[in-house]
């Protein structure tokens, strides 16, 4: 079992289809993923990394960006650290 020094709760928040997906897997897992599906209420990813000689843990909420989801984002986002926000111009 790792222990870790840091562990924190990031979440992906923006409109469908903006590329919270892309982004994520393309930070936890290295590479771009073109044909991803609809992400459905929220996915899960972690991470850790080293951060000035800390084991940080990142637990990285996807949140799905249709409407309707929305009513679900209050109750996930309880306890986050940070959030991304992203757009599509």
């Amino acid at each position: 079992m790792t222990n870790y020094d840091y562990t924190f709760k990031i979440m992906m928040l923006g409109d469908a289809s903006v590329g919270k997906t892309s982004l994520t897997i393309r930070y936890i897992k290295g590479f771009f993923m073109e044909d991803l599906k609809l992400t459905i209420g929220v996915d899960f990813y972690s991470k850790t990394t080293e951060f000035n000689e800390k084991n940080v843990k990142l637990q990285i909420w996807d949140f799905g960006g249709e409407e309707r989801f929305r009513f679900l984002l209050s109750q996930y986002c309880k306890g986050a650290n940070g959030a991304f926000f992203l757009y599509d111009i």
